[in-house]
């Protein structure tokens, strides 16, 4: 865990004065590691003439025990986050489509621009095209599409993971940039890891973060 502080100029170099907020000369966020070898050095090298009062010095450690407090709310409030997802389905980067075994499957996609024609190309694990959506005219943003689970012909697909891909055209013919999310539910959440929180998700994909979070359903 990091904590922001900044440096302020003391009578040397060694003597600098960590505050919240800053960081360090490579532009990183000071640790707390950082910030007591600082204050160790800031009171071996401080002025015998001026040396640090009791005040300054408590007002040091009052100002980072409340930068670590913040950090420990915001980390708590992260995990709260978290947990509070399980159960639904969200929407994370990535072109997986999951069909449940009742035989629908849903996911979604951001435009860059308006499009006057959209239309989605489910495919399965070897490439081959199952089913095409023709989803017509779109705005700009994220939008969603549903599967009923039917192949060619109208046949029922097996229950899985497929794959797909969106086309989407302005009126002009012109490409539409786009953006593919995959919908998954969040069956649990990791804790303890080096990264945080970690949502697990359903049909096989990988725990995502909770910054990851593009949409949730």
């Amino acid at each position: 865990m990091t904590t922001p502080v900044s440096t302020v100029a003391g009578p040397t170099a060694a003597s600098q004065t960590p505050t919240s907020g800053s960081v360090n000369a490579a532009g990183q966020m000071l640790s707390q590691n950082d910030f007591l070898q600082l204050l160790t050095a800031q009171l071996e090298h401080q002025d015998p003439l001026n040396p640090m009062t009791g005040d300054q010095f408590a007002a040091e450690l009052a100002q980072f025990s409340t930068a670590t407090g913040i950090q420990n709310l915001q980390t708590s409030l992260g995990t709260e986050s978290a947990v509070g997802l399980v159960g639904h389905s969200i929407a994370v980067a990535g072109n997986t489509v999951l069909l449940n075994q009742s035989g629908s499957a849903s996911g979604a996609f951001n435009l860059s621009a308006g499009a006057s024609n959209v239309s989605v190309a489910v495919t399965d694990a070897s490439g081959h095209t199952v089913a095409t959506l023709n989803l017509g005219p779109l705005a700009a943003g994220n939008q969603t599409f549903s599967w009923n689970g039917l192949g060619p012909n109208g046949t029922r697909l097996a229950s899985g993971t497929y794959n797909f891909s969106v086309t989407a055209r302005a009126s002009d013919g012109a490409a539409v940039p786009v953006t593919s999310y995959a919908v998954a539910p969040v069956t649990g959440v990791a804790l303890g890891g080096q990264n945080g929180a970690m949502l697990e998700l359903g049909g096989g994909l990988a725990p995502v973060a909770v910054s990851a979070v593009q949409e949730v359903f």
